[in-house]
């Protein structure tokens, strides 16, 4: 698979129903606690109002998005979603890279993240990339969780 090279940039209205699919196609693998999508397209539109969304694309093909959302001087940062045939590339880190870059040149001194407790396999990849935890939150946003669930909150110094 060759490199992506393309520069990330922020995403338009245009980009809004690419966003949608790809992110329900990257979040596919929570259907063992959610049942059906995991966003739709008024829920990208409110979160493009109230942040940003930050795309990467080979060529066409948009392979990775992430959320961002700056608040005086933390970002909150979400929805990091790859392509399911180019995950496990490095196209993840890449996408935390760059939205940390984005969050510094915003001002930003650090970064919060929250995740699903039970994908447990993301707190030992968040604190790989310098994350720590700093709590729970309910996760009652979640309306088609199918088994209770909470949110682990992490955060990272920039």
């Amino acid at each position: 698979m060759k490199d992506v090279t393309d520069a990330v940039r922020e995403a338009s209205d245009s980009d809004l129903l690419r966003i949608v699919s790809l992110i329900n196609r990257a979040f596919a693998v929570e259907r063992f606690f959610k049942s059906g999508d995991r966003t739709d397209p008024e829920q990208v539109q409110q979160m493009m109002q109230d942040g940003k969304f930050l795309l990467l694309t080979d060529g066409d093909e948009m392979v990775a998005c992430m959320f961002v959302r700056v608040t005086g001087d933390r970002a909150y940062i979400g929805t990091l979603s790859v392509d399911p045939a180019r995950q496990r590339s490095g196209l993840g880190r890449r996408m935390m890279r760059e939205a940390e870059d984005y969050c510094r040149n915003a001002g930003c001194k650090a970064l919060d993240i929250r995740i699903v407790n039970l994908r447990t396999e993301l707190p030992a990849i968040y604190r790989k990339l310098g994350f720590v935890e700093t709590g729970t939150q309910s996760a009652e946003v979640v309306k088609n969780a199918t088994r209770p669930i909470h949110f682990i909150t992490m955060s990272k110094p920039l």
